[in-house]
């Protein structure tokens, strides 16, 4: 939205978050997983407004308790410098986010933010990752240009639970850089309306995922590149370790039952129960993983065959084919030692319905996955989430592989 009058803008973005459909655990070992966008979301609006009082940032993020004002003419002045990596010359493009000196980047923005909040280190650690991203981001993408920046207003929410294994942090480091580069792109040109109609080109898409990914490395260290990447893009992700994250362009709208336990889990502490598992049974541990990718090889081709409208006579066919899969996926699992009895609670309760369940993510605990085919009747559905919800689990209907990153209008 633009106002002519007072020459200030307003941008809405919103990002899926992501569950892992196939190859938990497995990815590990550099086995194939797929992650699905999922239907609930983040979404950021960011306002320029005048303000009379100093030029500030004015920040809310109910998810997390933040409450912010961030002064701006110290932020520009200690932060919009970003710098490239050492050995390559010229200046730094906010068009390209891997050749940032990430650490130097880092280092300032810690320095700043403990000067005007001296109780930094006191604040809940989501929070202190919720300000270290926006600065990071925010003094990288504007400070590369000689864009004058205004006080805004920057308002952030989620349909998303921190810390459950959907992709919270990426899908709000995904919305993040696509509303200010959004912002940055409606500053620097005259043609605003086109800037409305259009929607984010693939190669603005790659610029955000490849933020997005800094922005995880701040809250996860050494983070995969798949939240990101399907937070992002959207539908289906397929990755294995040590490459790329490879989006598929398909178009899927798999019902489910997304069911949260409320056991909460360590992934660390599972990866390495994993291992422990392997290291004493590595021949039957091996083939157990080498399976893991064959069903998430299989589960790909189903879905790229679901998506494309060919199989409209027998998708029931399909879809039982996919709920094969899925029982596969999660008995793997089990055999591995990552289930859990609330998970195994849940399943049975899918299928004495006929419905077919699996965890998602480290399992045990966390979440679990209901397939609902197109043929399933609302009563079955109904039925069991009701038993779920009396069993005390927290029970979401929403849908698999929608889009990724979109401008709201």
């Amino acid at each position: 939205m633009f106002n002519g009058m007072d020459n200030l803008y307003t941008v809405s973005v919103s990002a899926p978050g992501k569950v892992i459909l196939h190859g938990e655990h497995a990815v590990v070992y550099g086995k194939t997983a797929i992650a699905v966008s999922l239907g609930m979301r983040s979404s950021i609006v960011i306002k320029e407004i005048n303000s009379a009082k100093e030029p500030a940032v004015y920040i809310h993020m109910p998810s997390v308790d933040l409450q912010e004002v961030i002064p701006l003419a110290p932020t520009v002045k200690a932060l919009f410098r970003p710098q490239l990596l050492p050995g390559i010359t010229g200046k730094f493009s906010w068009r390209l986010p891997d050749k940032l000196d990430h650490d130097l980047h880092l280092k300032r923005v810690e320095e700043f933010l403990h000067i005007i909040k001296p109780n930094f280190d006191n604040l809940p650690s989501n929070q202190k990752n919720s300000l270290r991203s926006f600065l990071y981001m925010f003094a990288g993408i504007f400070g590369s240009t000689n864009m004058p920046v205004k006080s805004m207003d920057i308002s952030m929410g989620s349909e998303l639970t921190i810390g459950a294994g959907t992709g919270s942090s990426a899908s709000f480091a995904v919305c993040l850089a696509g509303a200010l580069i959004q912002l940055l792109k409606l500053k620097s040109s005259s043609n605003y309306d086109a800037f409305y109609d259009e929607d984010f080109t693939m190669t603005e898409k790659e610029t955000i995922s490849e933020w997005a990914y800094n922005c995880e490395k701040i809250m996860h260290g050494t983070p995969s590149g798949i939240d990101n990447a399907i937070c992002t893009f959207g539908s289906l992700v397929s990755f294995k370790k040590g490459t790329k994250p490879r989006p598929i362009d398909v178009r899927l709208n798999l019902r489910i039952l997304l069911v949260d336990t409320r056991v909460s889990r360590e992934t660390r502490a599972l990866v390495m129960k994993v291992a422990s598992v392997r290291q004493r049974n590595p021949a039957a541990t091996d083939h157990i993983l080498e399976a893991c990718d064959h069903v998430a090889s299989t589960a790909t081709q189903v879905l790229v065959k679901l998506s494309s409208g060919k199989c409209e006579s027998d998708s029931e066919a399909e879809y039982q084919h996919l709920a094969e899969l899925w029982d596969m996926n999660h008995w793997l699992l089990g055999a591995l030692g990552v289930s859990h009895p609330a998970l195994e609670t849940i399943r049975a309760a899918a299928r004495a319905r006929g419905l077919a369940c699996k965890l998602t993510g480290a399992g045990g605990g966390g979440y679990a996955m209901v397939l609902i085919p197109p043929s399933t009747p609302r009563a079955t559905v109904d039925s069991l989430s009701g038993q779920l919800l009396e069993l005390g689990f927290r029970v979401t209907e929403t849908r698999l592989g929608g889009p990724g990153i979109s401008l709201e209008m």
